[in-house]
């Protein structure tokens, strides 16, 4: 039985609708991007008072979730360019900056199996000042809904999870 592509979506947008701030899709780009997903965090550490400030710690993710019924290789790559290109001048490295994630999330009824290699081959990692001001990577995610099927690159590996909890969450 294959997983429905609209409850899917539907869940997936109320799952980062709780932590993300969530913008329009497509911005004239001509893709199916659906919406966009922009996370900030901040920590702090200090002594006794507020302005005796040991460390803080700043957290970006810029995710991107694009809908179709069938990824092809142009597709995925423009989109992941598209991801990558918009998300990245977002990056502000400074000393408080840990990391920076630009996540490309597909979900698609068919993935092409050049697709699905550019999916799992596809990176980008960049330091900020040999890592001092941080860093920021590529996550790549697509759900294969008729094979019911993940597939990730390396940095996105934890996306697997992700998408298994909410698959398994209510039969979608």
């Amino acid at each position: 039985m294959a997983w429905d592509r609209a409850a899917l979506l539907e869940k997936l947008r109320e799952s980062y609708e709780y932590y993300y701030d969530i913008g329009d899709g497509d911005a004239g780009s001509g893709l199916p991007l659906l919406y966009t997903a922009t996370f900030h965090m901040r920590s702090e550490g200090y002594v006794l008072i507020k302005r005796a400030k040991i460390w803080a710690a700043e957290t970006n993710e810029y995710a991107y979730i694009f809908s179709m019924h069938e990824l092809d290789a142009e597709t995925a790559s423009k989109c992941i360019e598209f991801a990558l290109n918009d998300g990245f001048p977002k990056i502000k490295p400074d000393p408080e900056h840990r990391e920076s994630y630009i996540i490309a999330l597909f979900v698609a009824d068919v993935i092409d199996e050049e697709a699905a290699k550019i999916i799992r081959s596809r990176k980008f990692y960049k330091s900020f000042k040999l890592g001092l001001w941080g860093w920021s990577a590529l996550r790549t995610a697509a759900v294969g809904l008729e094979k019911e099927l993940i597939e990730t690159n390396k940095a996105g590996g934890n996306l697997v999870s992700f998408f298994r909890k909410l698959l398994r969450s209510e039969k979608v």
